[in-house]
């Protein structure tokens, strides 16, 4: 009776056991982030999904009719290959029409895994408004973040726009997984959304892979019926010599639309308290002052708004036009980083650009139909706490500055400069410094410039004129190149509370290190804060021409060349960008770059390259023999 109780119990126990290996395999292939639709037009969209293991996806389709009690899906794309990660798309749809889809994964072994039976529509903006919902700043709180799925979702948004930082950590993946796409699995299964890259994502390419961007590229546009929406990456270079820079102010030139509104993470005006700027004592910049340039560009092309998060509070300007409130030629800038990350709960500061503030999590729903416009800002206690309104009535007498493209800005001989009116009607009104205006009637007007100058621009016509485009194109002398280098870079640092950069002639050095490049990484041993390093090299120049050098450092920082100050970054401040721009000879130069850490992490990058060339690292041109 024993060994049949010890036996009965040992198939128990390896019964047990099976149900949960067996379980753990069946477990094992499952939706790591459940399917998302990425990206709709008037005819077509696209779902993303990712599973556990790896397996053939397919997409199945169903058009909705008045007697259908059960969708008949058929299959409508499929995948070749196995994967983990699933793009799949359906195209030849129409607007309006109501249809469901449902993805089909087929795993190594025949295994399947099924998606819910989603419903779905193309919105019409023939019939209907343009309506969608903005968040930001989501990073490491679920639990507000899909307290604000729920209330986006009683909007039924036809998108979403993110203004960064999605998840705390974007090398994280569970920050993807489970704090940013399970929360608002429902929402995003038939609701697409559009982010901004933030601090938080750090560059990294699940930012890319999870939105459909091309790797370290998240600049790109969508337009929406009679809208433009454009999305800037203020993490990465956007001064006026870069490329992202010239990419956007054709952008805005060239588009048409009745609204244009841009999107990035970081604010050109804040009032916050405790942002952009080096201690409660010092003087704010009240915008980060790696794109307070944008506001002129932005009021030139006609930009009805931005939307910009990383501060985390809600902020709407008043329609802000060449530094004063013009409720007609105004832009107006909303600061939306409610949607989880931690605030102080203290007042802003009263700035006189600023309408209405709140510290509370919330998001922001947007309504455009014909020519009016407006923005409910709403709490996650579902209060409408703010509302904003726009209206146009002169959109078709509008006229859009013309844009002005040049062979260089910064050029040695000569630089050829083309005007070009991109509207569908009007003259090109222009000048050359401070002289009269003129007037071409051609769409283009090309000149060739050999000295310094300010071109002013505007497109006018019967009872209408564009605002006026100003700038100037520079002639540099060309610095000779030096009889002999260095060859090595050669760093003195000191040590000290450096508040600015010190006197390096009145300091003797700590110590001195030969190094083979310029980089505070090899500085070592050093101390973790209150440190300052100045190095000298020499720099081989390929070619004679003009060159950008871009300068990176928290805190300050200093570049010399040739013993001449080209940029100057000085002061305790975070990441700033500095450009400047110098004609060099084609061989040896000497380089000189000063640096100081007053407290927190320390960065200093400079990169260089061929004016509207590609940038490198400065260390491809550091001369070591």
């Amino acid at each position: 009776m024993k060994i049949f109780k010890y036996t009965v119990h040992l198939i128990a126990i390896l019964f047990s056991l099976n149900n949960q290996v067996f379980a753990q395999q069946t477990a094992s292939f499952e939706f790591v982030v459940s399917p998302y639709v990425q990206e709709i037009t008037d005819s077509s969209f696209q779902v993303i999904w990712e599973t556990s293991s790896e397996a053939k996806g397919q997409l199945h389709l169903a058009k909705s009719k008045a007697d259908i009690l059960k969708p008949e899906l058929t299959v409508v794309a499929a995948e070749s290959n196995p994967l983990f990660f699933h793009k799949l798309s359906v195209n030849g749809l129409n607007k309006s029409e109501l249809y469901y889809y449902q993805v089909l994964n087929i795993g190594l072994k025949g295994d399947t895994l099924r998606g819910p039976i989603t419903p779905i529509s193309l919105p019409n903006y023939d019939q209907s408004s343009i309506s969608f919902s903005v968040v930001g700043d989501t990073q490491g709180n679920p639990v507000v973040w899909k307290r604000i799925v729920e209330l986006m979702s009683e909007e039924a948004p036809q998108f979403i726009v993110h203004v960064g930082d999605l998840v705390q950590y974007g090398p994280n993946k569970d920050d993807w997984t489970d704090e940013f796409f399970y929360p608002a699995k429902d929402l995003l299964s038939n609701t697409p959304l559009y982010p901004a890259s933030g601090n938080h994502e750090m560059n990294d390419e699940k930012f890319y892979n999870y939105f459909n961007l091309p790797y370290d590229n998240a600049f790109y546009s969508i337009k929406k019926d009679d809208l433009i929406l454009i999305f800037v990456d203020t993490n990465k270079d956007v001064l006026p010599g870069s490329e992202q820079y010239r990419k956007l102010e054709e952008l805005l030139a060239s588009s048409q639309e009745r609204w244009k509104i841009v999107a990035h993470h970081h604010p050109l005006l804040t009032s916050d308290k405790f942002s952009y700027r080096s201690s409660l004592l010092a003087t704010a910049t009240k915008g980060d002052p790696n794109i307070l340039h944008l506001k002129n560009l932005y009021e030139t092309y006609d930009v009805d708004l931005t939307l910009s998060g990383h501060v985390h509070d809600y902020e709407r300007s008043w329609p802000i036009w060449k530094n004063h409130i013009n409720e007609e030629k105004g832009v107006v800038h909303i600061v939306t980083g409610g949607g989880g990350g931690n605030f102080k709960k203290v007042p802003n500061d009263d700035n006189w650009f600023s309408a209405k503030s709140r510290n509370v999590h919330h998001f922001l729903n947007i309504q455009l139909y014909g020519d009016k416009l407006r923005i409910d800002a709403i709490d996650t206690t579902g209060v409408l706490f703010d509302t904003w309104e726009k209206e146009k009535k002169d959109h078709g007498q509008r006229l859009s500055a013309p844009f002005i493209s040049a062979q260089k800005q910064y050029f040695i001989d000569s630089t050829a400069i083309l005007i070009r009116n991109l509207n569908t009607k009007g003259s090109i009104n222009y000048r050359l410094n401070d002289a009269l205006y003129k007037t071409a009637q051609l769409k283009e007007k090309a000149i060739v410039l050999k000295n310094t100058t300010t071109i002013s621009a505007m497109v006018s016509a019967v009872n209408s004129e564009s605002k006026e485009l100003v700038k100037t194109f520079i002639k540099l002398p060309i610095k000779p190149k030096q009889k002999t280098a260095d060859k090595k870079v050669v760093a003195d640092y000191y040590e000290g509370d450096f508040t600015v950069l010190p006197d390096f002639e009145k300091l003797k050095p700590t110590q001195t290190f030969t190094v083979d490049s310029l980089s505070i990484s090899k500085i070592q041993p050093r101390v973790e804060d209150h440190f300052a390093v100045r190095f000298k090299g020499t720099v081989l120049i390929p070619e004679t021409s003009v060159y950008r050098f871009f300068l990176e450092s928290f805190d300050g920082s200093r570049l010399l060349i040739d013993g001449e100050e080209i940029i100057d970054n000085d002061g305790v401040h975070y990441e700033i960008f500095k450009e400047g721009y110098v004609a060099l000879e084609k061989g040896f130069h000497n380089i000189e770059v000063q640096y100081f850490d007053y407290e927190r992490r320390e960065t200093l990058n400079l990169l260089i390259g061929k004016d509207q060339k590609e940038m490198q690292d400065i260390n491809t041109y550091i001369y070591n023999r």
